[in-house]
């Protein structure tokens, strides 16, 4: 049997094929032709390879095109090494680091480029201070700061000549002059709290800049294009001169996230800015930027942001989107624009990369675009890097969760969700992706995407891990009372230390500054707030703030208020849900304030058929008792000039008694009455009835000058026959800006038909009860020069009618006038601000001399006090409280008497209100309107232990 051949070969009439068999020894029994055929075959495949990667590069002369300039190369180079270079580019990464934590040394931070040596001392030495440093709470302790930085934080006593040696050591470190010692100040703040400055991580102080003209709203662009206009950026608008500025410092806020508005779906660039006022420091936009100075290097990283919204706000416009359909579109669509220019700017880093490897000098004749870098994508762009943190407008989960795929699908990082009502329904899948909250403690119910809002939020989130910021939105709440959310949120369970920390360092972090603002720390920012009390205690106040070293406020220093008491025990027994009882006793009350003449110590108190037979220290225990342990009770809170009952979601018509016209006020047919709804799942009516709001005089809504008769009415109530205390309570009319009309287009119009009406009543209006003293006329307006045209108006045409002034900004300033008269006052809101022109007369509550409650009080004023929002209703028993923390020590002083009766039997008085109906007093022999607390009942951390509404009582009501 013959060997098999080495190489068999087939032959057929198709194709020939060639079929190789390849043993051990090959090459070396191979003919020379058949080895020749083989490198053949590799040579032409290499030749091939080679054509293919020649094809991707240029030769390296330049084949009929021109390239492009040597200019516009390095250009491109420039930007690929300044926005970052793709992981694939053969040069290392140069994406700026995204760490917000470790702050530089004392030595090598440099001073802050704002600190001005001849408007702050060179060094501040701080001493006995209880240190809250935005983490942890630290008695006993010393700071020094010096040229804009906090240089040594320190328990162990800290001298003059020691400061002064940090200070010069800082100063040959820095070849900055050497200081005296009378050049530093020494401040002893007596165990007062010292913190870091607050910073408020959604603002539009300076682009809604007070009061509110028109001329100066800039917070949102109008234009059809800008619904996605992530070009667009504050600090092209932000109004330094706003002076609003230097009221929002003096409530402890240092630095402050400046945002542009949620009318579009991407709102444009915001700033962070330093909070320090243009007039005393004779700055611009630039100067008070967090980042002035910065060279942007890794130890000092410059963060841009970016703001988008989801939900009602961008999709209520006239035009496109008109639902979260349209929205989402519109977001991927545009985010896949700004991603191709991603992908073309990479593309072009990495070719100009290899073409400057292979060809030098000549690389630049290889290109045939320049660098892509549309001006509108330039922002998106920043984002999909990773410079810009992005913060989104989103109440409701399932927007939360459609910006969550936009995330996913483009590659982006969100900071945080901003209002976030419906935050906590998601909080593990909010801890899984690491996004924060900016939340409001308590403002809700004013539009459907904010009615799921609970106040335990907070609690939830940080229990799933989900860092928390509480935020102003100022001017939607004022900017100067962050503190107060805060405090609402501890008032509602949040640990304290999670609180304050999350209006300093958890904003400061999420702002990508929390290496340098948020805390107090050696090498930090100088940025610290001197505190009257407890940051957290009802009232809080700053009484000097610094800002880059700089003083922005300095107030009189005030004796410390002493710290509030503990809570008692809770109410025994608990009721499992309003019970209707014919008798029962509240036992071991501590205090009852029970009218303005009568507060007992050490009482009981004994309801029988819904009445109250005896309240003292020796009545008689009746049916089942109710034990306070020790807590407080007062009559039943009365909320006025709002329209609870009328109104649930203000933006939800469905949900509204609907808007009423002069004309129909004219004929006698716009009653309270006959929109009011009682009972059902109304969040307003809860919200009033388990904070102590047994009573609501609500308001018909107006579109103009006349809003219509008002309805005094049981909030508790389950059926509306049983809810009416006084169907019709008063007249409501309007005057100023907000009241103009068609049927008073001017003040003075409104001036000559209230003169008229009061004058010539037409017989169906309401005005003849008016005239007549039966029906009191309430009048909201602020401006001091109306109301004193009012008050001589009325008096003039009207001499019997029973005048109220609502609002009353500036009637501190006409307060004697009003004393004269007689006429009662319900502020409103009682913590004015000057938003608008006719409120340029507000009065600050702080230490800058007496509020407008005192003067009022010291003439001799009857005042009371009322919210203006219906959600705002259960913090009615905080704004009281507001009213006892000023300084006032010339007369008019409102103790916490005043304070309780400014909600309760001055409302009653004000408007008339039938004494036997129990409103605003608690007297045997009336009906049974009272409110148990465990303490207080001024403050925060007293809650409600019991209501008494007739013969319905409710222990332990628990807020949403």
């Amino acid at each position: 049997m013959s060997r098999p051949p080495l190489l068999q070969t087939e032959r057929r009439e198709s194709a020939p094929t060639v079929t190789l068999h390849v043993q051990r020894g090959w090459f070396a029994r191979s003919t020379w032709t058949e080895y020749f055929i083989v490198i053949t075959a590799l040579l032409t495949l290499a030749m091939s390879v080679d054509t293919f990667w020649l094809s991707r590069v240029p030769s390296s002369e330049p084949t009929g095109t021109v390239g492009i300039s040597q200019d516009a190369f390095s250009y491109g180079l420039r930007a690929c090494d300044a926005r970052g270079r793709p992981p694939s580019s053969v040069y290392p990464s140069q994406r700026q680091r995204v760490s917000v934590s470790g702050p530089p040394s004392r030595r090598n931070r440099r001073h802050s480029s704002r600190f001005n040596t001849t408007d702050s001392s060179l060094v501040t030495l701080i001493v006995n201070a209880f240190l809250w440093d935005g983490e942890k709470r630290v008695p006993d302790t010393c700071v020094v700061t010096g040229y804009g930085v906090i240089l040594a934080v320190s328990q162990e006593s800290i001298s003059l000549s020691q400061a002064l040696d940090l200070a010069n050591e800082y100063a040959r470190f820095h070849s900055l002059p050497a200081i005296e010692a009378s050049e530093v100040e020494v401040i002893d703040v007596q165990g007062r709290v010292v913190s870091p400055g607050l910073v408020d991580m959604h603002s539009h102080a300076g682009v809604s800049s007070a009061p509110g003209f028109v001329g100066e709203m800039d917070v949102n662009e109008e234009s059809l294009e800008a619904i996605l206009g992530a070009q667009l950026r504050v600090r092209d608008a932000f109004n330094a001169n706003d002076p609003f500025i230097p009221i929002i410092a003096s409530g402890g806020v240092t630095t402050s996230l400046i945002l542009p508005g949620s009318a579009n779906l991407m709102g444009g660039e915001g700033i962070a800015i330093k909070m320090l006022s243009s007039s005393s420091k004779s700055l611009g936009v630039d100067e008070m930027n967090l980042n002035f100075g910065m060279n942007g290097e890794d130890d000092e990283p410059k963060w841009r942001y970016l703001k988008m919204a989801c939900g009602e706000n961008p999709k209520s416009g006239d035009g496109f989107p008109g639902s979260r359909l349209g929205a989402s579109w519109l977001y991927r669509q545009r985010l896949e624009e700004a991603r191709s220019t991603l992908h073309k700017q990479n593309e072009w880093c990495e070719s100009a990369d290899r073409l400057s490897l292979q060809f030098k000098d000549q690389a630049h004749f290889h290109l045939s675009e320049r660098y892509a870098e549309p001006l509108k994508d330039e922002s998106l762009v920043a984002l999909l890097r990773g410079k810009a943190l992005l913060q989104v407008h989103c109440y409701q989960s399932n927007d939360m969760e459609m910006m969550l795929r936009n995330k996913h699908e483009f590659g982006f990082n969100i900071s945080a969700f901003h209002h976030a009502t419906e935050a906590y329904l998601i909080a593990q899948r909010l801890a899984s992706e690491n996004i924060a909250a900016a939340l409001f403690a308590d403002h809700s119910i004013y539009k459907r995407e904010a009615y799921l809002h609970s106040v335990n939020a907070g609690q939830i989130l940080n229990q799933a891990g989900v860092k928390i910021a509480y935020k102003s939105d100022h001017p939607v709440t004022s900017a100067q009372d962050l503190i107060f959310e805060a405090q609402k949120a501890v008032h509602y369970g949040l640990d304290p230390d999670i609180a304050f920390a999350a209006v300093t360092s958890a904003p400061a972090d999420l702002i990508g500054a929390g290496w340098r603002i948020g805390r107090v720390k050696e090498g930090y920012d100088a940025d610290l707030v001197i505190w009257d009390r407890s940051p957290l205690q009802l009232g809080a106040r700053p009484i000097r703030v610094f800002i880059d070293g700089f003083t922005a406020v300095s107030l009189p220093t005030v004796l410390q208020p002493p710290a509030p008491t503990d809570p008692v025990a809770a109410v025994t027994p608990q009721l499992a849900a309003t019970t209707s009882l014919e008798t029962f006793s509240i036992t071991n009350i501590g205090l009852l304030y029970a009218n303005e003449t009568s507060t007992l110590r050490d009482a009981r108190l004994v309801v029988e058929k819904g009445i109250v037979t005896c309240m003292g220290q020796s009545c008689q225990i009746r049916g089942k008792a109710f034990d306070l342990n020790g807590g407080v009770v007062i009559p039943g809170l009365i909320a006025s000039g709002v329209s609870i009952g009328l109104r649930e979601i203000s933006s939800e018509q469905s949900t509204n008694d609907g808007q009423s016209s002069s004309q129909d006020v004219l004929d006698g047919v716009v009653r309270a009455k006959d929109g009011l709804r009682v009972g059902g799942n109304s969040k307003a009516l809860q919200f009033a009835y388990r904070s102590g709001v047994l009573t609501a005089i609500s308001v018909p809504d107006g579109e103009g000058m006349l809003d219509g008769i008002s309805v005094t009415f049981r909030t508790g109530a389950e059926g509306y026959s049983s809810a009416i205390i006084q169907a019709d309570t008063a007249l409501h009319v309007n005057i100023g800006n907000s009241a103009k009309e068609p049927f008073a287009q001017s003040i003075s119009t409104q001036f000559g038909r209230l003169r008229s009406l009061l004058g010539s009543p037409p017989e169906s209006s309401p005005f003849v009860n008016v005239v007549n003293g039966n029906l009191p006329l309430v009048v909201t307006l602020h401006d001091p020069s109306d109301i004193t045209k009012l008050v001589y108006l009325v008096k003039e045409t009207a001499p019997k009618s029973r005048l109220v002034i609502r609002g009353g900004s500036g009637a501190w300033v006409v307060a004697d006038l009003l004393a004269q008269f007689k006429i009662p006052i319900v502020l409103s809101p009682s913590r004015c601000k000057p938003f608008s022109w006719e409120k340029q007369w507000c009065r600050s509550v702080d230490h800058q001399g007496p509020t407008s409650y005192e003067i009022l009080k010291r003439a001799g004023v009857d005042v009371a006090i009322s919210n203006d929002q219906t959600d705002a209703s259960r913090s009615l028993l905080f704004e009281a409280g507001w009213a006892t923390v000023a300084s006032s020590t010339s007369g008019g002083k409102v103790d916490i008497a005043d304070a309780i009766g400014s909600v309760t039997w001055k409302v009653a008085d004000a408007f008339g209100l039938e004494p036997s109906s129990g409103v605003g007093r608690i007297a045997v022999g009336n009906r049974a309107m009272i409110v148990g607390l465990d303490g207080g009942p001024i403050g925060f951390g007293y809650h409600v232990q019991i209501l008494a509404d007739g013969e319905f009582v409710t222990t332990n009501p628990k807020q949403e």
